[in-house]
């Protein structure tokens, strides 16, 4: 399940269980691995989150120093309960990520190689619905002026 080795965790070949819970301290970072239709959560602030070869899973997290990062999985979910800087999505496909408070709405979300992702943050009020964001997986690329630009491709 998870163990401690030295500042890191390391959570691997977990498959239909929930209520993997990890207490971090802040020195740690985590890396999780090959789980799949599973629920880790953080329940403490660390340096960082690695998430690789996990399918179909969901990760809830508090404050995360420096990054959280995804690669090489697919409909993941990640849940964002106070500040994180940066959440990186490589190689992957289908994700959402929950933004639940303002801090963790200030995050930089970067994409490489990955499609099918979306940001939802909560509405106004606890009445409202979530609102959700689509990310770009399309771009359009163009010389103007003599400077070159991309821009995300705009569907009508």
């Amino acid at each position: 399940m998870a163990k401690l080795e030295g500042n890191r965790w390391i959570v691997e070949n977990i498959t239909g269980t929930q209520d993997t819970v990890i207490e971090p301290e802040a020195k740690h970072s985590i890396y999780i691995s090959k789980v799949v239709d599973g629920v880790v959560t953080v329940s403490g602030k660390c340096n960082t989150i690695m998430i690789d070869d996990c399918s179909g899973s969901g990760i809830i997290f508090s404050d995360v120093i420096a990054t959280v990062e995804v690669v090489n999985s697919k409909k993941m979910q990640l849940q964002a309960n106070a500040a994180v800087p940066q959440i990186m999505f490589d190689k992957c496909e289908g994700g959402t990520v929950y933004l639940q408070t303002a801090a963790a709405q200030s995050a930089e979300i970067v994409t490489s190689l990955s499609r099918e992702l979306n940001v939802v943050i909560p509405g106004a009020t606890e009445e409202d619905d979530a609102i959700e964001f689509p990310v770009p997986a399309q771009f359009v690329s163009c010389l103007k002026d003599g400077e070159f630009a991309t821009i995300p491709a705009e569907h009508v």
